[in-house]
């Protein structure tokens, strides 16, 4: 038990949330698109897959759409200016060969 609460909290490393989109998402995805509407007007949300820490998404009321590359179905969701409501989807847009 301790070990699977290490290994999940070293996902994350700028911090954040780690969440599961493996029902969303196949194995073979590279990059998903992924949309969020949120409630606040001054907030922002941050996206990264972990192994692509340089590569974090910002979102705002007014920018609600990016392209982000995975290494795995696991996302790193974290609130700035919050908390706020927000709603995230995901799709997957390119697969490995």
């Amino acid at each position: 038990m301790m070990s699977a609460i290490m290994i999940a909290a070293n996902m994350c490393l700028q911090g954040g949330t780690a969440v599961d989109i493996s029902l969303y998402v196949p194995a073979t995805a590279v990059a998903i698109e992924v949309k969020v509407t949120m409630t606040s007007a001054s907030g922002t949300l941050i996206v990264y897959s972990p192994g692509y820490e340089a590569r974090p998404a910002s979102f705002t009321k007014q920018g609600r759409f990016a392209v982000l590359p995975i290494a795995e179905p696991i996302l790193c969701v974290k609130a700035i200016g919050g908390p706020f409501e927000f709603d995230m989807q995901v799709m997957p847009v390119e697969y490995e060969d």
